[in-house]
């Protein structure tokens, strides 16, 4: 298994008083990849992905696509 350094960001989001006017701002962590290394593990864009968490630990994995909605993306348009 490969392992990468990353740095966990920030992204602030506007919380608007409705009547009060003003607005205050939250710091929320960020984690974001990008990078041909994603593609070559299989990751594509506009693939649908999983994220499994626990305590100290996220896991990526393409979302899993039943079959029946499989069919349907594969049939041609009527």
């Amino acid at each position: 298994m490969k392992t990468k350094q990353m740095k966990v960001l920030y992204a602030s989001r506007s919380n608007s008083k409705r009547y009060t006017g003003g607005n205050t701002y939250t710091c929320t962590p960020k984690i974001s990849m990008e990078g041909k290394w994603l593609e070559e593990l299989g990751f594509h864009i506009g693939d649908a992905i999983q994220v499994f968490y626990e305590d100290n630990c996220i896991r990526i994995a393409p979302a899993m696509v039943c079959e029946e909605q499989a069919q349907y993306e594969a049939e041609p348009d009527r």
